[in-house]
């Protein structure tokens, strides 16, 4: 699929998303899968429940073509968490990374399959957000960023940045979506919220970031 039509596709979903959720889902019927994956899904083990959405946001991540990623189910306290495998520490390029997704509706009170398509899309780029960040790590400096990610201060700042990252990629308005859905629209449990709203860019801060930096 040409890179400018889907573009054009995502904007006119986007928009519509504000209205309803089962319009989205009417669009992303009209996406031909296959082409996609023939481009996008090298070396990726997508999970047959996210093919499409996994798809769409690997495709603002064309540095990835190449990167060996696989996507899972576990059960986890929040909707995704990415790693990468023991042996990939070790290695400065061609890692092989972990996209978990819960499963377990316990954990956070809310499921990704329950959000909207277009913020289903936004929650995926921003873990692979996290695997530009790693891609061109070495081993210190993956253990830096582990110790980091201990401190609330240190972790807040990666989170946002990777928010930042992902609105960078053209898909701040389907961010913006995602975090109203949960913030605002979800079943999402307290623990939950009060991660996303202290630690992750806020539906406001979205909007502003986009207006200043005109994406």
């Amino acid at each position: 699929m040409p890179r400018l039509f889907l573009i054009f596709i995502i904007s006119v979903f986007s928009v519509s998303a504000f209205a309803q959720t089962d319009s989205t889902n009417n669009v992303a019927a009209d996406y031909k899968t296959d082409s996609l994956n023939n481009i996008y899904g090298k070396h990726k083990h997508l999970l047959k429940e996210y093919e499409l959405p996994s798809l769409i946001a690997l495709s603002y991540f064309p540095e990835l073509i190449d990167e060996s990623i696989k996507f899972k189910f576990s059960s986890i306290n929040s909707t995704a968490r990415t790693t990468v495998t023991f042996f990939s520490v070790f290695k400065n390029t061609h890692k092989q990374y972990i996209i978990y997704i819960n499963a377990n509706k316990e954990k956070t009170g809310m499921l990704l399959s329950q959000a909207p398509f277009d913020a289903q899309v936004a929650l995926i780029a921003h873990e692979l957000a996290h695997v530009i960040d790693f891609k061109n790590r070495s081993f210190l400096g993956m253990a830096w960023w582990g110790t980091g990610y201990l401190f609330v201060k240190h972790r807040t700042k990666i989170e946002k940045r990777a928010d930042e990252t992902v609105i960078k990629r053209r898909l701040g308005l389907q961010l913006y979506h995602w975090a109203d859905f949960v913030l605002n629209h979800s079943t999402a449990n307290k623990h939950y919220l009060k991660m996303k709203e202290t630690k992750y860019l806020l539906p406001d801060e979205i909007l502003m970031y986009m207006k200043k930096h005109n994406k």
